[in-house]
């Protein structure tokens, strides 16, 4: 649990901070190197922190160099492990880029253009516009909402102006592209790590895979039976579950409940559940909804049973509305 809280911590601070920095690098006229050198220190830090973490959860989730590409899991964690590689290395040229707008000067390269530029337009402004001035002026004066036009359209050549520079200064615009590229191929992280979260682990396919061809079950196997009184403390609420499962072995099995009352003849209960748990492989509980065939007759069938040994059964019956019980016991299956 530590390993998985660190590693979704690094994964939000790394590409959470990806989509600030890209929206930032296109709509904030004014960002400086500054902050871009002060997200690239954490995004490094959160890149350790996730291989360290994902080598880690990988190897508990795979065990083996075969499961790792003969399972459906593994192969998909191949895939998530070039995405990350084809992430690291697009983040390796952002941070060329970083270093070349820190010590390339492109603030400073920027500002200079700044300078340059405002007394140009300035000029420029007053050249094309000295028969206007007086006019200007006076509508000012006269007329409130032309000069609040005026500041307006002023404000937005400004803006424009101020845009262009930066988009024309080459180490801002290579550090978006590489940005861009950064989150696009985030995105696609982020959907095979949801296809993968939705996958069987390697190591329980592969254990699984290896119970069932080395169990030696008899060809002659036949059912199994047991017997579970219950007591659900309400009205009439007290029987007995007979259950049997046939072949009781891995694979499909089929299950059949019957319920009977204090009196020995068949129970009709608004619901009955089954789960299967073996305890000593950490396996289940895999639960079972048998369906009602007739009074005091529930079914199953095609209930699976991955791997041969002593699996805990329990079994839970409601007897109304608010009284139910779960009683359980151990069959040997297998």
């Amino acid at each position: 649990m530590p390993v998985d809280v660190l590693h979704l911590l690094a994964v939000a601070a790394w590409l959470g901070g990806l989509t600030a920095l890209l929206v930032a690098l296109y709509r904030t006229p004014d960002i400086d190197a500054t902050a871009v050198r002060r997200f690239s220190g954490i995004a490094f830090g959160s890149v350790v922190v996730l291989a360290a973490t994902g080598i880690y959860q990988s190897w508990r989730q795979v065990g083996t160099w075969s499961a790792l590409t003969g399972t459906g899991y593994g192969q998909l964690l191949l895939v998530k492990v070039g995405l990350v590689a084809v992430l690291i290395g697009i983040a390796w040229f952002s941070r060329r880029w970083t270093a070349r707008l820190i010590t390339g000067g492109g603030d400073a390269s920027t500002e200079t253009r700044d300078e340059e530029t405002a007394p140009a337009e300035t000029s420029t402004t007053e050249t094309s516009g000295s028969t206007e001035v007086p006019d200007t002026s006076g509508a000012t004066a006269e007329d409130p909402a032309r000069a609040a036009q005026l500041a307006r359209q002023q404000a937005a050549v400004a803006t424009a102006e101020k845009k262009r520079i930066r988009d024309a200064d080459p180490d801002r615009s290579g550090l978006r592209r590489s940005v861009l590229a950064e989150v696009g191929v985030a995105v696609a992280l982020l959907a095979v790590t949801t296809v993968l979260t939705s996958t069987e682990p390697a190591r329980t396919e592969e254990e699984a895979a290896r119970a069932s061809t080395g169990a030696s079950a008899p060809a002659t196997a036949g059912p199994v039976e047991m017997k579970l009184p219950f007591d659900t403390g309400g009205e009439n609420g007290r029987g007995t579950v007979r259950m049997e499962i046939t072949p009781a072995r891995t694979g499909a099995n089929e299950l059949h409940l019957w319920v009977d009352g204090s009196d020995g003849k068949p129970m009709d209960v608004p619901e009955v559940k089954v789960a299967f748990t073996l305890e000593s492989k950490d396996i289940g509980p895999l639960p079972v909804v048998p369906a009602r065939l007739t009074e005091g007759h529930w079914t199953a069938d095609g209930v699976q049973i991955p791997m041969a040994g002593n699996w805990k059964v329990a079994v839970t019956v409601r007897t109304s509305d608010i009284d139910q019980t779960t009683i359980d016991k151990n069959m040997k299956i297998g």
